[in-house]
């Protein structure tokens, strides 16, 4: 072997000499010296053929390799610092922990490459093609990935903190677990990406294509999301807690306990999301719209959207046999002992149906964490033992209803009641402002706006009535979400005049708008459903609210 006239800082010229007699030779050469570093920092080797090449691990930091052809070049370990591999073929090559820091690798062809553990911090792969590339637990936090294609990558557990995405096409890309933070992704194609448990905290993706991705569990917080398309996206246990969703589109987005807290919602289009158990507290939306091509906008009061939409626990209380007089007419004591203990709380009556061998009274919780919520469920459960207790006594049973429903000494109801049934209930708190009929188990809250039971009564006509309408499935769910909202308003002890207002006034318009639409194939059809009528009583207690 001739004697080496390397220096420091410049290749070694015998190692470039050998590299210059092609691959066959050079690979035979380093079969024989396997345990040889080879130098080949700072070496001009631009446009050379050198694919299947041997190169592991060498040092090439500095080399000028642009426009090389590099395809299933055996480069693992090598040491690449800050080389020039601009415009470079390196398909299939093997970059297995590679050094590629302040590498430059604009519009490099790098499909089906390996590049897992590698380190690419602040490379600049601006256009590069990466498609199907293994980036498997790769640093790239700082790099240059504008323009990049990386549809298919593998790009798990990578650190791409700072990362520039701007324009990438990340399509079908698998970034589990990935670590995205204070990354910018403008405009970036991330549809039917998976993002399962990615850190994109504070990243930049506005106006970015999410469609389909799979983002459960990823952390968006503080993330920049505006007009960004999240259509039919899995986001389910993600956090948006504070994140930017101005304008974006989450149409059939799964929603599934997705932490939105202090979000930014405002003209987001909503149409069939499912939303079941997110977390909405503090969210900011004063604008958003609810149908399948998202103009039609719904306007909200601060604080309105999440009033309206937040999940709530539900405690529910089961009656065997169904709910008898005494019960239904001891329910509204029931509520408003209920809050009266948990002032902080929002509690209403949901619903009451039918179910085997019984009736189900499913009472509503919002507002309230676990304990609080545990505490209600106890206070509940106590009254309903009371209320199944007294079915046995008929004589304790009627003595309580003489003397408290009769007589309107509802504050007193269900102290009596727990007293009746056991000695060691203690009261924290009285009920107030119920008022009760007795007779036929009619019951009724004190009313506070105009005249609650004929406003019900109308909604129940309009539901009743509701398929003359024609509407589709989601504008069905719509009529129906407004007709329980302007309900559970009714419901409380003193419903607010403007939310009751805005959810009469949207079916009011909704409604008429589709008796218009239908107008000419409803004909003598929407005049039996006697719509005219019904449209102008809801338009009398709109304007009455107001």
């Amino acid at each position: 072997m001739a004697p080496s006239c390397y220096a420091p800082g410049m290749a070694n010229a015998e190692h470039v000499a050998k590299l210059r007699q092609g691959v066959p030779a050079w690979n035979a050469w380093r079969k024989e010296n396997w345990d040889l570093v080879v130098d080949l920092a700072g070496a001009d080797l631009a446009r050379l053929d050198l694919n299947f090449i041997s190169l592991s691990p060498a040092k090439m930091s500095g080399a000028n390799l642009r426009g090389a052809s590099l395809s299933g070049a055996s480069l693992s370990g090598a040491s690449l610092h800050e080389a020039n591999l601009r415009e470079a073929i390196l398909t299939g090559a093997d970059l297995h922990q590679a050094n590629l820091i302040h590498a430059m690798l604009e519009d490099a062809d790098l499909r089906d490459a390996n590049l897992s553990n590698a380190n690419l911090s602040r490379a600049r792969l601006a256009g590069a093609n990466l498609s199907s590339a293994n980036l498997l637990e790769a640093t790239l936090n700082g790099a240059d990935l504008s323009r990049a294609w990386l549809p298919g990558a593998d790009l798990r557990r990578a650190d791409l903190e700072s990362a520039k995405l701007e324009r990438a096409d990340l399509g079908g890309a698998n970034l589990n677990d990935a670590y995205l933070n204070q990354a910018n992704l403008l405009k970036a194609n991330l549809g039917r990406a998976k993002l399962d448990a990615a850190r994109l905290k504070k990243a930049d993706l506005t106006e970015a294509d999410l469609g389909e991705a799979h983002l459960d569990r990823a952390n968006l917080s503080d993330a920049r999301l505006n007009g960004a398309t999240l259509y039919r996206a899995a986001l389910a246990l993600a956090d948006f807690s504070r994140a930017d969703l101005t304008g974006a589109d989450l149409r059939a987005a799964t929603l599934f306990r997705t932490k939105l807290e202090e979000a930014t919602l405002t003209e987001a289009l909503l149409w069939e999301t499912q939303r079941s158990g997110w977390l909405i507290k503090g969210i900011v939306c004063e604008r958003a719209s609810w149908d399948r091509k998202g103009r039609e906008s719904t306007s909200y009061a601060p604080g309105e959207f999440e009033k309206l939409y937040s999940e709530q626990t539900c405690i529910e209380l089961f009656y065997p046999g169904g709910v008898s007089k005494f019960e239904l007419n001891t329910l509204p004591a029931l509520l408003h002992h209920l809050a009266s203990l948990h002032e902080g709380s929002t509690i209403r009556l949901k619903s009451i149906e039918e179910t085997g061998g019984g009736a189900k009274i499913s009472i509503s919780v919002g507002e309230a964490d676990e304990e609080t919520v545990e505490e209600v469920r106890s206070n509940a459960i106590q009254v309903h033992t009371a209320q199944l207790a007294l079915r046995d006594n008929e004589i304790l049973r009627l003595e309580t209803e003489k003397k408290y429903l009769e007589t309107f000494v509802s504050e007193r109801l269900i102290k009596a009641m727990l007293t009746a049934t056991t000695t060691q209930n203690v009261f924290n708190a009285p009920v107030y402002g119920s008022a009760f009929s007795s007779g036929n188990a009619h019951v009724e809250i004190q009313q506070t706006i105009n005249d609650n039971s004929a406003i019900l009564a109308l909604l129940e006509k309009i539901m009743k009535q509701r398929a003359d309408l024609h509407l589709d499935h989601a504008e069905t769910g719509l009529l129906a979400a407004e007709v329980d909202a302007a309900r559970a308003e009714l419901e409380k002890s003193a419903p607010s005049p403007s939310m009751l207002a805005r959810s009469l006034k949207f079916v009011q318009k909704m409604a008429g708008e589709a008796v218009t639409k239908a107008a000419g194939k409803l004909g003598e059809e929407a005049l039996s459903a006697d719509w005219p009528s019904l449209l102008h009583q809801l338009n009398q207690f709109v304007v009455h609210l107001k």
